[in-house]
């Protein structure tokens, strides 16, 4: 658990309890740990050691994925299983950062001063610091980000409006301003 690809620093996931697997493990797609029938299946917290089922005030914490849908919206902390939609639709782990790319960050850009090509050549305990030291700046910058298709696009209706003082709407088209 937590294993880093050899050949992409990028694809790798947090280690997390290993009690929290069977919380997920067997959740279909769509179905959040909330739903297990089993109570010692649900997330919960040991106080004073009595099992506590945590209350799902969010309904899209311990999510699993679908492959067939639109990605979802990710949040700053999406490395932890109990952030908003971050089950992996078939493994039992978070999304990797190379996963949440589907947010349409474009291949090229750079997360670090060091190539990513010298990052997937670095021995496993360096590249453990460097996630250690990165990750989480990573993770919040995409969690943070609107993706860039959409800014994209949202910058071009800027331009056209700046150049030619209106912008032009095709039938059916969704205005973004």
């Amino acid at each position: 658990m937590g294993e880093i690809d050899p050949s992409d620093i990028y694809h790798h996931f947090k280690p997390y309890r290993e009690d929290m697997r069977a919380w997920i493990h067997d959740i279909s797609e769509g179905e959040s740990a909330f739903d297990n029938e089993d109570i010692n299946k649900r997330p919960y917290k040991i106080v004073d050691g009595e099992i506590v089922v945590h209350n799902n005030k969010h309904g899209d914490k311990y999510t699993r994925q679908c492959w067939d849908k639109v990605g979802p919206c990710v949040h700053t902390y999406m490395a932890n299983l109990a952030s908003q939609n971050t089950v992996h639709p078939v493994d039992d782990r978070a999304f990797s950062i190379r996963e949440l790319l589907l947010m349409n960050i474009p291949n090229n850009f750079k997360w670090s001063e060091i190539s990513e090509e010298e990052l997937n050549n670095l021995p496993l305990e360096e590249k453990q610091q460097f996630l250690k030291e990165n990750e989480a700046n990573i993770r919040e910058c995409i969690g943070e980000a609107v993706p860039t298709i959409i800014m994209q696009k949202i910058a071009k209706n800027i331009k056209e409006v700046l150049i030619t003082g209106k912008k032009s709407q095709k039938k059916g088209q969704t205005r973004l301003i």
